[in-house]
């Protein structure tokens, strides 16, 4: 007699094979991106308080002083500092401060760990090419940071990268 199965049971599905991902990924809040990228920014931005500072000082001045040069070159070295640091964290937690204060990361979209050419040369400097096109620019940039309220609660660039941002 023929093994027969009951057609009203609950489907069963095969265990995962070892090494084969199962994606049990909480996706992070809207909310939580944006203060963790407005995190960075502040970062970014308070590099260059020593500028506005050099800049105060002496606001007429012709050509600036050897203070001001002094000052202005601090501010580039420590955005530069910021920018290699948040690289490093990038490479190897796939978070920026903002991110790991906030404790969430970027993952790819099946759950698995994230490249850093990925973040880097797709997430961060394709974006960035394209938003400096003349007036079209302006327009990604808005479209990008709008589609995270689509059903999926993904940017533009995490659709273009196949990545999501979930709780670390």
């Amino acid at each position: 007699m023929e093994d027969m199965q009951n057609p009203y049971a609950a489907p069963t599905a095969p265990p995962p094979l070892p090494g084969e991902l199962v994606d049990d990924s909480v996706k992070a809040d809207r909310g939580l991106r944006l203060v963790a990228r407005l995190i960075d920014g502040a970062l970014m931005a308070a590099c260059f308080v020593p500028t506005f500072v050099a800049v105060a000082i002496e606001p007429n001045s012709k050509e600036p002083s050897p203070l001001q040069m002094a000052m202005m070159a601090l501010s580039v070295l420590a955005a530069l500092g910021l920018f290699v640091y948040q690289c490093v964290l990038l490479n190897q937690h796939s978070q920026t401060l903002g991110k790991r204060w906030l404790k969430i990361k970027i993952v790819r979209n099946d759950g698995s760990p994230c490249s850093f050419g990925r973040i880097f040369g797709l997430r961060m400097f394709v974006i960035a090419l394209i938003e400096q096109v003349p007036c079209l620019g302006a327009l990604f940039a808005l479209v990008n940071a709008l589609w995270i309220f689509g059903a999926e609660s993904r940017c533009l660039h995490d659709l273009i990268c196949d990545t999501k941002v979930v709780n670390a």
